[in-house]
């Protein structure tokens, strides 16, 4: 299948809206709060040590949105919704293309990934007081859950997504935390630069060249380019492409007007080889490509909405998994139970596998192609098992357990 934002030789490749200099206009008086709050946050002073537990949070944020969309795409029925299933794949791919290269940044500034040991407990928060009032669930292929990973993945974060009951209550119980990815990778970005100029005047620096790093000969993926880390222009490279690919940064879609001469915002088309995550689940939600003349700004004539070729979505081709399945709810000793433990340990074994790869046996990675297979067919064959309420079946619980 030739999706648009496959192509090659894009000028204008995983490009989102550039990050707005100040926000504008009433309606976003609550937005511009939360940034001088997260801009502050971001500011406060950071040590060597506290920038790698801050990646190691990253890698976890990068794996958190995983298996919520794993769930969603193996719940498709085989044959349907072919659009969005590679739609779905293609980003789920780049988040474990992201996983890794946050562990090559680690490795490079002298810390230890650790890949295994944490996956969240679904219905979960961010990792990173990432957008706070989100809770991410484990659900199947949804219009709900598209919005959900709009939300995820959102320029902003979720905040364009809130009433304004909501963003009261924020206000109201003073919750910290970032507006989104994007702000987080940035606070991340200056605390780099700031401990690499210090270390700079003292003829030193906070990066080991060539240590532990993933390459693109080792990673099995299709979904873009692995960057490996040398010095802090590998580091801003490496985070500019994260947040490139759908992260989300502060956008000018919704804080500065609409421009009809500015192209910044012609994003689209055949020569843009990946579109950021959150146009790609619009084309979901709206069944839809963005066509080459559409603008991402919701000022535009378009809205910020695909007006391109239409696809087919069937909301009802799923297996409707009962949300949020966990190993506790199940009988020990029953098929089912033994079942869900099989993909668990599946899951178990690709983390990893990853983490291996990450920690100084690159040639691994490849390994994971036959588990990345295997927790698909298990996940499907559980799937398939009905419950008893008869409405629901069996879903996969995404969790660590013990490995032989």
């Amino acid at each position: 299948m030739n999706l648009s934002y496959r192509k090659k030789n894009d000028p204008k490749r995983q490009q989102l809206i550039p990050e707005a200099e100040q926000l504008l206009g009433s309606e976003l008086r609550f937005e511009e709060e939360i940034l001088l709050e997260a801009a502050e946050t971001a500011a406060e002073k950071k040590s060597l040590e506290d920038l790698k537990k801050d990646l190691q949070t990253a890698m976890e944020l990068e794996l958190s949105t995983i298996p919520p969309y794993l769930s969603a795409l193996y719940s498709i029925k085989e044959g349907t919704n072919l659009e969005s299933v590679e739609i779905i794949k293609s980003v789920v791919i780049e988040e474990m293309l992201h996983m890794v290269m946050v562990a090559n940044l680690i490795n490079a500034v002298g810390g230890t990934p650790v890949i295994g040991q944490f996956t969240p407990d679904y219905p979960s928060k961010l990792p990173g007081d990432v957008m706070p009032q989100l809770t991410v669930p484990l659900a199947p292929f949804s219009i709900d859950s598209i919005r959900t990973f709009e939300k995820i993945e959102h320029p902003e974060g979720g905040l364009q997504f809130l009433s304004e009951k909501e963003k009261k209550k924020i206000q109201q119980t003073g919750a910290e935390g970032f507006t989104g990815i994007g702000e987080f990778y940035k606070a991340i970005k200056d605390a780099m630069i700031k401990l690499e100029e210090e270390a700079k005047a003292k003829g030193e620096t906070i990066f080991i060249p060539n240590r532990n790093q993933v390459t693109d000969e080792q990673y099995y993926g299709a979904g873009g380019r692995i960057i490996t880390v040398s010095n802090l222009d590998d580091a801003i490279q490496l985070i500019d492409e994260i947040v490139g690919q759908g992260e989300g940064t502060l956008g000018t879609i919704f804080s500065q007007d609409y421009d009809p001469q500015d192209d910044d915002y012609q994003v689209f088309g055949p020569d843009v080889e990946e579109y950021a995550h959150y146009f790609r689940f619009k084309e979901i939600r709206y069944s839809r490509f963005y066509a080459v003349t559409d603008s991402a700004h919701r000022d535009s004539p378009n809205k910020g909405l695909p007006t391109g070729q239409p696809f087919k979505v069937d909301w009802n081709a799923i297996y409707n998994f009962k949300p949020n399945p966990r190993l506790s709810s199940l009988e020990k000793g029953t098929a089912l139970y033994d079942k869900s433990l099989e993909f668990c340990k599946t899951y178990t074994m690709l983390l990893k596998n990853i983490n291996d790869a990450c920690n100084g046996e690159p040639d691994l990675l490849i390994k994971g192609i036959t588990l990345m297979y295997d927790l698909k067919y298990k996940a499907q064959e559980l799937m398939k098992i009905p419950l008893e309420d008869g409405i629901h079946t069996a879903g996969p619980c995404f969790e660590l357990v013990a490995c032989n």
